[in-house]
């Protein structure tokens, strides 16, 4: 019987498991015990189960979403997004192959993100957020231990904020948000949670070292697509009819 020629060529495991590493996302839920919640417009709630009215971190990365809910919302039985694309440029959305049910070939020109698209409002259909990932400033009290990633998702009435807040740190810092301690708040003056953004101070020197390494696993978080699998079609309302 023929034996196979054992192989002299050393086996990279180190490899092996990047490889692996590159495609687990694909077998796996996307993270939901990570996010940062809102208690209305008065506190965060961090995944750590602490609550306090402001927030300070490095926000390591940031991307765009949008999502697409078909039927009313059913707060005891949430389903997952019927349409959704996620990317860095908003102008340039695409919605997923893997959407149960896509809307439009890009999200641009899709009708149900336009303003004015929204069954009660003038706002739009789908849901447009920027996603955060954060980490807290704590971590420089002890860099060697690795501190968590935590998402916040940034509601559509501070989308304005948040992107002002990029673009000031760009023009008078000459930095992104991954140079800075970021305080966020809520703003008081509006009925839903509304986050805010202000720069605390700059990172200096070996500070950076904390949190830049920690930029290519928030990207993988922040491009984990949500899980469709629940995914059942909103059935059509029925049509009211006039009296004669």
């Amino acid at each position: 019987m023929a034996t196979r020629a054992k192989s002299n060529l050393p086996v990279n495991y180190e490899a092996q498991l990047a490889q692996e590493a590159s495609e687990i996302a694909k077998r796996i839920a996307t993270p939901s015990g990570d996010r940062i919640r809102f208690n209305a417009n008065r506190a965060f709630i961090t995944p750590d189960g602490l609550e306090g009215e402001t927030l300070e971190g490095v926000i390591i990365d940031f991307t765009s979403s949008n999502m697409f809910y078909e039927g009313q919302f059913d707060r005891d039985s949430p389903q997952p997004p019927s349409c959704f694309a996620i990317g860095s440029e908003p102008s340039l959305l695409v919605p997923s192959q893997k959407s149960p049910n896509r809307q439009a070939e890009s999200c641009s020109v899709c009708p149900n993100n336009q303003f004015g698209s929204a069954p009660n409002g003038k706002g739009k259909a789908c849901k447009n957020t920027r996603l955060l990932a954060i980490v807290p400033a704590s971590a420089l009290d002890n860099p060697k231990e690795e501190a968590p990633i935590w998402i916040m998702s940034v509601p559509p009435t501070s989308l304005k904020a948040f992107d002002s807040y990029v673009h000031s740190l760009s023009a008078k810092h000459k930095t992104v948000p991954v140079g800075v301690i970021t305080q966020i708040t809520l703003d008081k003056d509006n009925t839903f949670a509304s986050p805010r953004f202000n720069v605390v101070r700059p990172l200096k020197g070996g500070e950076l070292a904390v949190f830049m390494p920690r930029r290519e696993e928030a990207n993988q978080r922040l491009s984990a697509e949500p899980d469709t699998s629940r995914y059942v079609a909103a059935q059509p309302q029925p049509t009211k009819r006039g009296r004669r």
